[in-house]
């Protein structure tokens, strides 16, 4: 079969080339001879990428946990050695890498289809590969002649490549156009550029900052994941800047003009020395960052990838496009459609997006119908055998989550301890809710987390109380931890989501455990939503999660009584205490609508200072009269303050929040005469004044 390898190749090589398609290559047995075959394919391909384990000493190797620094990069050919394992996420990164004519060896046991112990994802992948445009090669069987791909489409690529630009479609011109806009037109216009892999997003990004320089002086800022993930930009910014200066590492300098990389983590506090930022991957960044980045400049230009290795752009899109509409509404949006490293309806990229489901659907129902809504528990063979169950539970979780990934889907297929709950009416997925098991460690394991000695992967509830509240107690107990709750947007409000949680803890109960608890973002919305599903929160993360830009909250809801005793009024209480404590320094910026609503705690005790409430009541009179100024009366403010918020008196208002910011978090004169859009000290101070008279007196 060796010997028959190089000519079979070279007919792969030259069919791919002509049909500007990428193929995938099964390539099945044992892991030496798997090698000998990718070695083969390396005499055809120039640039060959080994991912895994075990690289031979004459390929360039890529690391599972690095695939994500070749965003941006080109290959055109990569063998990825699944022999000890397989990654969702690995698939989704690098196959993005390789360009029309390449091919992606998927090396995999012999015999790995009929197997067993086959995890439900690789059954999964296992009937995909029937798929006519997949070529396997075996090792227990003759080379097989491959069947030539034959282009379907209508919508062919017309390359239109014209000077000075050299835009290879015509949507990468009218990208361009639209980005030089935002450059030279009206201010606080960002853009979005949207595009899947491979439509020249990036390029046309590069393209334009080149024009840029070249008719003007501009100092233009480029930010990603990484330099390699802005390698594409750069390159294509150079090869129209013939005369660009290139000794300064990650910088373009031009007749005046500077083209520079700078990094995600510092790109907001360098941002005003920049007349153009230019995102690339955004979906990737943190979504804080680039936030922030609208309240620091004013021309933006944001690219992202929709179907992403990471799974994330149209999660992206949702999110980020809020904030966009609230600050910056005159916003405008541009997607690529046409592919230019491939041709339109690539093989590898249909088969990628149906594998990972990147192409994943929600269901489009918009009411109700009068069929009643069922609520079930889905096995992980059903996910396998009903491909429409799977694409509408992914297509929600990917619409209602920034993050889900291809490796998320990857888990929620092979995780035994991972639970899948559904609410149903007739054929559509109208709501989702996934569970994990964790727990139930043994008195010296519970001791070393609580120590911080031991770390279980997974776990993050039960070891989170035990490491970070000090009560080990939880961690010996059992609990199912909600990883996601989802329903379809346009059914929000009806009170799906609660009683799906209502189900799910009735299924937590069945299975015994003890409690059952979650952790998400903390906005005034979602907290309120898990209050009222009676859970309690007990502790909120002094770091915002990098992804959604919101401090992480933990909240619990115990089932067992015997949590109370050993853990649970201890933690609540704490909470307390520790947020209370907490609320002028860690917690000082906390959005003041969050901030009552954790306030408001059901273990809460109002601040004393042990004042005699008849000089309360004068000092508070004395600054309403304008004879004492907030200074010398903010403890009695304060005393006052916090009793009322823990009252059912309490109205939420604009009014509440300034005060909550000013007297509760202290945040400055300035911070909060900004916020509220305040004239100055003064108008807020008459402000504070007559809130005290009308709610403290």
């Amino acid at each position: 079969m060796l010997s028959l390898l190089p000519t079979f190749i070279s007919q792969l090589h030259t069919d791919s080339l002509a049909a500007n398609c990428r193929r995938l290559v099964i390539v099945e047995g044992d892991l030496r001879w798997a090698t000998q075959i990718s070695q083969l394919f390396s005499e055809h391909y120039s640039a060959m990428l080994w991912a895994g384990e075990d690289a031979p000493e004459s390929m360039l190797q890529c690391f599972f946990k690095t695939a994500k620094k070749w965003l941006g990069q080109e290959t055109d050919c990569i063998a990825i050695n699944a022999h000890h394992g397989i990654n969702a996420n690995v698939i989704g990164a690098l196959s993005g890498t390789i360009k029309g004519g390449g091919v992606m060896l998927l090396l995999l046991p012999l015999g790995w289809k009929s197997d067993t112990n086959i995890s439900p994802f690789m059954k999964r992948l296992s009937l995909l590969c029937s798929d006519p445009d997949v070529i396997t090669l075996s090792q227990d069987t003759s080379i097989s002649v491959f069947k030539p791909w034959i282009h379907q489409s209508h919508n062919s690529i017309n390359f239109i490549s014209s000077a000075p630009r050299f835009c290879l479609t015509q949507q990468q011109e009218h990208a361009v156009d639209a980005i030089i806009k935002v450059a030279v037109g009206h201010r606080k216009r960002p853009l979005v550029l949207s595009a899947d892999r491979g439509r020249g997003k990036s390029s046309a990004l590069g393209i334009a900052a080149a024009e840029l320089m070249l008719t003007r002086k501009m100092k233009i800022a480029v930010t990603s994941p990484s330099f390699a993930c802005a390698s594409t930009v750069f390159s294509h910014a150079q090869q129209r800047l013939v005369d660009a200066d290139t000794t300064h590492p990650h910088r373009l300098l031009c007749q005046g003009s500077e083209l520079h990389f700078i990094a995600q983590d510092v790109i907001c506090d360098v941002a005003d020395k920049y007349d153009f930022i230019l995102v690339d991957e955004a979906a990737a960044i943190p979504g804080d960052t680039l936030i922030a980045l609208l309240s620091r400049h004013n021309r933006l230009v944001f690219a992202t990838t929709i179907h992403g290795y990471e799974g994330t752009g149209r999660g992206f899109e949702i999110k980020f496009k809020q904030a966009l509409n609230r600050k910056m509404p005159q916003w405008k949006a541009l997607h690529i459609e046409q592919p230019i490293r491939w041709q339109v309806n690539d093989p590898l990229e249909q088969w990628v997006f149906n594998a990972l489901l990147l192409n994943a659907e929600y269901s489009t129902i918009e009411t109700l119908p009068d069929a009643s809504i069922s609520y079930e528990l889905v096995t992980k063979s059903e996910l396998v055998a009903n491909k429409n169950l799977l694409s509408q539970i992914v297509g929600l979780l990917i619409h209602a989550h920034y993050q889900t990934s291809p490796n998320d889907v990857q888990q929620l297929l092979d995780d035994a301890n991972q639970h899948v709950l559904i609410a149903r009416t007739e054929q559509h997925v109208i709501g989702c809710c996934l569970l994990v098991k964790e727990g139930g460690f043994d008195d010296d394991l519970a001791q070393a987390v609580m120590l911080g000695h031991r770390r279980i992967k997974g776990h993050l509830l039960a070891q989170s109380i035990a490491a970070h509240l000090g009560l080990k107690a939880a961690a010996k107990q059992s609990c199912y931890r909600i990883l996601r709750i989802a329903v379809l947007p346009a059914l929000h409000r009806q009170r799906i989501g609660q009683q799906l949680l209502s189900f799910a803890e009735k299924y937590a109960l069945s299975c015994g455990v003890d409690y059952i608890g979650t952790s998400f973002g903390a906005s005034d919305e979602l907290v309120n939503f898990w209050h009222n599903a009676g859970f309690t929160s007990i502790r909120l993360g002094i770091n915002k999660d990098a992804a959604s830009g919101l401090h992480s909250l933990l909240c619990v809801k115990a089932f067992n009584p015997n949590c109370y005793d050993s853990w649970f009024n201890d933690a609540a209480l704490l909470f307390s205490a520790s947020f209370s404590a907490q609320r002028v320094e860690q917690f000082q910026q906390l959005a003041p609508e969050l901030f009552l609503r954790l306030y408001k705690n059901r273990k809460s005790l109002s601040i004393d200072y042990q004042l005699p409430e008849p000089f309360i009541q004068s000092q508070l009179k004395g600054f309403c009269f304008g004879a004492l100024g907030y200074d010398y009366v903010v403890a009695s403010i304060e005393t006052k303050l916090s009793s009322y918020l823990l009252s059912d008196d309490c109205t939420r208002n604009e009014e509440l929040f300034f005060v909550i910011a000013k007297v509760m978090q202290r945040q400055s004169w300035t911070d909060v005469i900004s916020t509220f859009k305040f004239t100055g000290r003064k108008q807020a101070e008459n402000i504070l004044r007559q809130f005290v008279s009308e709610n403290l007196i």
